[in-house]
Parts: C-alpha cells; structure tokens; sequence
C-alpha cells in the first residue's frame, strides 16, 4: 500500500527569508511558484529544514515593490506590488509602473525597463532644464520645487520625467548617442500617453505639451503641429483655461500657465489663421502668470484691493517679463489678424487708422504698466542688455523685440509695395500724413531691433533663445531691406544701414539657430535677399498665405485624397 507524501514540516526558505506565510505544498510552495523562485521544496526534505548551508546561501531576489503602482496609488486601489506587473495592471491591461523610490534598485541605477532613465540623469536634466530652457516663455509652465521633491520622493510622473528629460537634452546636448535614447525615451512616453488618451491629466497636458517642443526641434513639424491639437484637447477636457479658486495657489498657477505656454507656442502655427488656432484668447479665462518669485515661494497673489493699498506704499510691483511676453504675443497675434483680413478686401476702409490707433494705445498702455511698475522700459534698447545678468533675461529680451516688431507688422501695411501692404485702393484711400506716419514707424522700430540684436550678438551668451528671437530677426532684416526703395528723406540713411543690419541679423539667426531645422529656411532665404540687390517683396499678401517661417508650412501636408 503506498504512503501518502508528507508535506514538509518547515516553511521553505525563501519564505523564511521574505517572512511570509508558507503553505508547505509539496514539491514547490504556492508563493515560489508565483514569483517564480527556486523553492527548496524542490530539493528534498533536508533542504526545506534550513540548515546553516542554507541559510548562509543568502536571500532571494526581490520580486515586489514596496509601496503600491502609480496606477493603483492614483486610483487608491489594492495593489499586489508585483513585478514587473502588479495583479490589477495586468487584469486592466495597462502599464505598470513603479516610482523610482519604490523599485529594489540602487540610487543610479534604471527606475524600470519601461522608463528607462537614471535617477542621477534625471536629477542633472531637471537642474538644466530650470537653467536654461525655463526662462523661455514656452518652457514656463513647470513649478521647480515641485518637479525636484516629487523626483526626491520618487512620485514624479514616469511620462513626465522622460519627456522633460528627452527635450533638455534635445535641445542643449549634440552627443548622438544621448540624442538617439531621447528618441527612444519619447516613442515610449507616446506609446504611454495613446494607451491613457481617453482620461487626461494635468501631467498628461504637460508631456504633450513637452514632446511639440521636441517634436520642433527635431524637425518633425507635422508631428507637432497634430499634437499641439491634443494638447488644446487635454487642457481644454480638464478646463485648465478656467479659474480653479477652490485649489491651492501653486496648482491653480501650474494649471495657468500650461494654458498660456500653449498660446506662445501656438503662434509658430497658427500665424494669424483661425483654421489653425490652437486655443483662443476669447476661451480663456485666467489671470495672467504671476511673477517668478510669488510663484516659486506659493505666495497668492493679492486682490485688486490689496494691490491698491500697497501701490500707497510701494509703487513698484515684482518684475513680471513672462506676463509682458504674453501681453506683447496677444496684440501681435491681433495685428496678424488684422493683417489676413485686409488681403481679402478691395473696399476703402475709413476706420482702418482709428483700428491702428487702437493697437498703438494698447502697446503704450503695456509700457507704461512696465515702466511704472517694473522698472522695466521695454521701448529702450539698453535694458534687455543691462538686464542679461537677470535669469529672467530671456523674458526681458523678447518682450522687448515683440514690442517693436508688433509695431513693424502693425504699420508696414501701409507700405506701397510690400508683400503684406493693402491694396492700392485702401491705400489710396487712406491719408497721406498716416502713410507718412507709418513710413516713419518702421524706420524707427526696424532699427531698434537691430540694435537689440547687435547688443545680443556682442554681450550675450546663452545656449538657447526663443524661436520667436528668429522670427524677429528675419522678418526686421525683411523690412531693412526693403525701406530703402521707399521715398521720403529717411530713405538715404535706410540705404546706408540696410545690409548691415540685415547681416546682424543673419548673424544672430547662424550663431543661435544654425542647428536648429525651424530656422533653416529662413537663414536660406535672408541669405538670399543678401545676395540679390532686388527690394525684398514677394506680390501681394494672400489671406492664407504662409510665411516662410511657419511650421505648418514646413510641414508640407499634402492632400493625396484623389477620389471623392
């Protein structure tokens, strides 16, 4: 008769290692079997004992997370703590990830195959991100003590961390092999982000918002351009361009400036064009970003009351360049459009220089609120470059050139000949003295913004400006080139001073964007009016032309939809 097999008496020893119960199933146990360990069950009786040989054998690999998923802790769900997959995730068939703190591995080493960056690599990306790319308006929409604690306590969001990770070093590092993981690193954020598409998050907002600018920079236009839609579809689904008093001041202010760091990088694509807007002012309804310092310390800004009361007292305000560029982008934004909307008029329009003494009082008005407040002249060459010695300089610089630049698009409209000019019968139509008036303005404007750009040329080092710093360059080297033909007793010194400041320009656009493939085309193209001694006009503005410039038309979509 045949002996029933006894299980052993002794719990097994991995079990005894990890201080779990056993179930002393024969031949193996059910914990080893799932986390699929050599249980010592399988090596005969003795084995299960845990003799001194044993135990000095050491413990058995980790198979668990000591603290819960992202997923499981988002939800604030059970979670099994598995590896590589927790119990739910895998139910769900979803991504599991664990924040970096809670996996088994040494500080440095991978936070997880599916996230695959350093702890120390991270750490150094966020340090030059804040350094460098977060001056630049674009990039202002990150709160700095929020991102380091939430890394120091190994909670920051896994698409997050790789997205910011991939574009800093996208944009300051030229080691092919770095720039070949970021590639890697950004299909994974993707893959990630397409899987969650249908339940967007704060910080799902901030990867898309994130991989456009690497998108741009890598030179993969269409690929940004359809997801900055989503982007104005994630921030719009979870009503970020709203209000949100009930929150604490420092999510309230992240949320806002998500919603105004998608409108910056929305004029490299929408140019003026509803058609290819991605969020409109008229949708938003927030305050503008507060100033650097209440924003870093989480201090709220003081109602209108309070901002009275301490005016009495202290009549100077924190420096806000971020809310100047924003201001600055909105009237430019206007003036485009204004610009598309005469190219498809032929009727005289007798309110047309009350409509540009309108744009001309709003940019005043930003000046002076400047001047008065901030100590900043925006109006004034010198202070960009007195301010360079400011992290915030870049802020300071480009709100300065869109100040003048907004007033070159706002009056070469006037301009017989020009490619963005009016038509003959407006421009007849309208008065002399104003065409005189707006003649003058583009002199005095254009040549301050070469002066700018010569000061930047000189006195600056920086590894990275505003995209916008390129628009500025070229579209004054443009209008440099071509005031010249005009009559009036400026034309002579326009002449004298036309290739030297185009070639300033041209200089700025080389030493700051050569390797950047946005501002291929307009380097080639400056290079080119350079060399020809021909007025730079290209025909008359059509309402939905493209300037050479603009993304969507670097992008090169084509409708190959030949069948109905």
């Amino acid at each position: 008769m045949a002996t029933m097999k006894r299980s052993p008496s002794a719990p097994c020893v991995p079990c005894r290692y990890r201080k779990v119960r056993c179930d002393r199933r024969s031949g193996t146990c059910t914990n080893c079997e799932r986390l699929n360990f050599n249980c010592s069950y399988q090596q005969g009786p003795s084995r299960a004992q845990g003799d001194d040989k044993n135990a000095r054998s050491g413990p058995p690999e980790r198979r668990r997370a000591s603290q819960a998923c992202i997923a499981c802790r988002r939800q604030k769900a059970r979670c099994s703590g598995e590896l590589p997959a927790c119990k739910a995730c895998r139910q769900r068939q979803r991504v599991c990830q664990y924040a970096a703190s809670d996996l088994p591995v040494e500080v440095g080493s991978a936070i997880s195959s599916p996230f695959p960056i350093r702890r120390q690599e991270l750490l150094s990306a966020i340090d030059r991100f804040f350094g460098h790319l977060y001056p630049v308006p674009a990039f202002a929409f990150l709160h700095e003590p929020s991102v380091r604690k939430q890394c120091e306590s190994g909670v920051l969001d896994p698409s997050l961390a790789l997205s910011l990770a991939a574009v800093t070093n996208t944009y300051l590092s030229s080691n092919k092999q770095v720039l070949e993981e970021c590639a890697s690193w950004i299909r994974t954020v993707e893959m990630e982000i397409w899987d969650r598409l249908h339940s967007p998050s704060i910080h799902q907002a901030q990867s898309l918002l994130l991989l456009v600018h690497y998108h741009i920079q890598t030179g993969q236009f269409g690929r940004a351009y359809m997801l900055v839609g989503m982007t104005a579809r994630a921030t719009t689904a979870l009503r970020l361009n709203y209000e949100r008093p009930e929150l604490d001041f420092v999510a309230q202010e992240t949320r806002r400036r998500l919603v105004w760091s998608l409108t910056s990088i929305d004029s490299y694509f929408s140019v003026g064009l509803p058609e290819h807007e991605t969020i409109s002012y008229a949708n938003i309804y927030q305050r503008l970003p507060c100033s650097e310092r209440e924003f870093r310390e989480g201090i709220a800004q003081p109602t209108a009351e309070q901002e009275n009361d301490q005016a009495k007292t202290n009549p100077v305000k924190n420096p806000n360049p971020l809310a100047a560029c924003i201001e600055v982008s909105k009237i430019m934004r206007d003036v485009m459009r204004l610009t598309r909307q005469l190219a498809i008029s032929d009727a005289p329009l007798l309110e047309l220089p009350g409509l540009v003494q309108n744009i001309q009082d709003n940019l005043w008005r930003l000046h002076a609120d400047l001047e008065l407040h901030a100590h900043f002249v925006i109006s004034e060459t010198i202070s960009p470059q007195e301010m360079k010695g400011s992290r915030w300089f870049l802020r300071y610089l480009l709100a300065s050139l869109c100040w003048h630049q907004v007033h070159c698009d706002l009056y070469r409209i006037f301009l017989p000949g020009y490619s963005e000019a009016v038509s003959k019968i407006i421009l007849d139509r309208t008065d002399a003295v104003f065409r005189e008036h707006a003649v003058d303005m583009c002199h005095i404007h254009v040549r301050k913004i070469h002066m700018i750009l010569a000061g930047v040329l000189q006195h600056v080092d920086v590894p990275i400006l505003s995209l916008y710093v390129a628009i500025c360059a070229y579209q004054a080297a443009r209008l440099s080139l071509f005031l010249p033909s005009l009559p009036g007793p400026r034309a002579q010194i326009a002449a004298q001073n036309a290739v030297s400041d185009a070639t300033t320009a041209l200089c700025v656009l080389q030493k700051f964007f050569s390797h950047t493939l946005f501002a291929q085309d307009i380097i080639a193209d400056l290079q080119d009016l350079l060399q020809s001694s021909a007025p730079s006009e290209s025909g008359p503005y059509q309402y939905g032309q493209l300037a050479v410039h603009s993304l969507i038309r670097q992008a090169n979509f084509v409708d190959d939809g030949y069948e109905a």
